[in-house]
């Protein structure tokens, strides 16, 4: 690490700018057009999982982008890449360059050089801000076991010749539980009392503690009337023991059996006992809980005083910076009109102010000798619209691009994406119109409603164009070029609504004169599969027409 006192002078105003929220306007006090040298860019795509959020082995990770890719991309009309890299996969702990994965980023430049293609260089993640995970809670998710996928999944039995388990259809739906396919723990032999069905492959927190489960809940049947033995098996092997007795002889009951007072740990096992004697136990939708009510499958922390340890800690802030320096430093050499690089991807300050003074010293250390390099700048909390004017930007410097990311509406963009809170909605969405209709908005439960409610609302091109025009009108009134480094829809939204957001989204970015990069070429968003394969043409030619 450098000596903190070569940038005493420069960092000071972060410290003192960091404490409070204050206005920081662009000094351009006669609204001239500032010159620049555009990057001549128009159509990208995301190469993402590769040298970012990946932890992919040396081969795997090889093999998952190559020269052929970006030959591929090449003749399908992009003609750049945004090139996502993290701290994790490219340095040490102490700053050193992992070598491997820098000839892989070399070996990408190149190859899209030869291809005549550019390259936008993202740090996506750092360790000390990893915007997936900062400022957002810390959340533990249940294991929730629906058996409608007819499989048992991590359920066995303790003895195949005593106890059995198998999905089944549902005995008798009932108000309790309208499931198709159940559970069945069958207990045959009433000359051993201990045969059960057991649930591994999972670690949870259970106990009193926050950030722990309370309870046990599921939906259970028995064909008589006695005490169901739930074990709890710890980290350890240590087993703890609870039960429960039904109410009455076949008839499904939703219950929650508390666990918090009997252990406090780990749980790596549940085991469930029908009887001490022969007995049939149907079981369903069955998840560690924090309530004995609602649907609470997931653990949240607490976020109030959580703040990402780039926004608090001066090394930390020093660390980026140096780390630019080596980066910036290994690709001098590469042509400014071909290579760009993007400073950090959706940072989430606590303050705009925090990120206006780290962007500035980020820049000004790549200027030290690197003037004409192209530098792409977004706004804090997620390169959102919504804080693209509180961006400050160096007045006399032409070789900023501004950059905003865009995935409105979210709850349409993001529909049971496994890491937001939409994971488990199950509702018809829609674009474009009402994301969700008023009658099935009515039927969902009250939990659900309280998901989407700040989602909620209509929308269409016209809807999607207002909102953009707030980042063409801040670029114009700086006199630079704007890009549109990530907009994408997840798969899982439904397939025609998908294409004709993608459609309107890329329709717009096209009469606005605005470059864009998809999110992403392969994985949840993309068009490719994670063989390379073109699983979406249509995506394809909508983004490159």
């Amino acid at each position: 690490m450098r000596n903190l006192f070569k940038y005493i002078f420069c960092i000071l105003p972060l410290f003192v700018i960091s404490c409070s929220d204050d206005d920081n306007q662009v000094v351009n006090e006669e609204e001239q057009t500032l010159p620049y040298v555009p990057f001549e860019i128009n159509k990208g795509v995301n190469v993402s999982g590769w040298l970012s959020q990946s932890d992919a082995n040396n081969s795997d990770r090889t093999n998952f982008f190559t020269q052929e890719d970006v030959n591929s991309l090449a003749s399908e009309g992009f003609d750049h890449i945004r090139l996502p890299i993290d701290e994790e996969d490219m340095f040490t702990e102490d700053g050193e360059k992992i070598d491997e994965n820098f000839t892989l980023l070399h070996n990408a430049i190149d190859w899209c050089e030869n291809a005549s293609m550019k390259v936008i260089v993202d740090m996506h993640t750092v360790r000390s801000q990893d915007f997936s995970k900062a400022p957002s809670a810390e959340t533990i998710s249940s294991f929730y076991d629906t058996f409608e996928d007819g499989s048992i999944g991590s359920w066995f039995p303790t003895k195949n010749d005593v106890v059995t388990l198998s999905v089944v259809d549902n005995p008798e739906k009932d108000d309790v539980n309208s499931s198709d396919k159940v559970l069945l723990i069958n207990k045959t032999n009433d000359g051993n009392d201990w045969p059960a069905g057991k649930r591994k492959d999972f670690e949870l927190p259970v106990g009193p503690n926050d950030m722990q489960f309370k309870y046990l809940r599921m939906k259970f049947r028995k064909d008589k009337v006695s005490t169901m033995t739930v074990i709890l098996t710890d980290q350890d092997g240590k087993e703890y023991y609870t039960g429960y007795q039904n109410s009455a002889a076949n008839d499904w009951e939703e219950i929650a059996i508390e666990v918090q007072g009997k252990m406090d740990g780990t749980c790596t096992r549940v085991t469930l006992r029908p009887d001490n004697v022969e007995g049939k136990l149907y079981v369903d939708d069955i998840y560690f809980s924090d309530s004995d009510e609602g649907t609470n499958k997931d653990l949240v922390s607490d976020v109030d005083d959580y703040v990402p340890e780039l926004w608090t800690d001066k090394e930390a802030q020093f660390k980026l910076l140096d780390l630019w320096k080596t980066l910036a430093d290994d690709l001098k050499d590469y042509s400014t009109s071909s290579v760009a690089f993007e400073l950090l991807n959706e940072p989430v300050a606590t303050y705009d102010s925090q990120w206006n003074a780290l962007s500035l010293l980020l820049i000004n250390e790549i200027r030290a000798n690197d003037p004409d390099r192209k530098i792409v700048l977004g706004s804090n909390l997620y390169e959102s619209i919504n804080t693209f004017n509180q961006l400050t930007v160096p007045e006399d410097d032409h070789n900023i691009i501004l950059s905003f990311h865009f995935y409105e509406p979210f709850l349409f963009t993001h529909y049971q994406a496994e890491w937001t809170a939409l994971k488990n909605l199950n509702v018809t969405v829609h674009y474009p119109g009402e994301i969700i209709s008023p009658e099935d908005y009515d039927a969902l439960s009250d939990a659900d409603k309280s998901i989407v409610d700040n989602y909620m609302g209509s929308y269409d091109k016209t809807t999607l164009e207002s909102r953009i025009a707030l980042a063409v009108s801040k670029a114009k009134e700086l006199g630079l070029q704007l890009y549109c480094g990530e907009f994408g829809c997840y798969k899982k939204s439904p397939s025609a609504d998908r294409l004709a957001w993608i459609e309107d989204m890329t329709s717009i970015l096209q009469d606005q004169n605005i470059a864009y990069s998809y999110w992403e070429y392969k994985q949840g968003f993309g068009f490719s599969d994670s063989e390379s394969n073109i699983i979406e043409q249509n995506v394809i030619d909508i983004l490159t027409k």
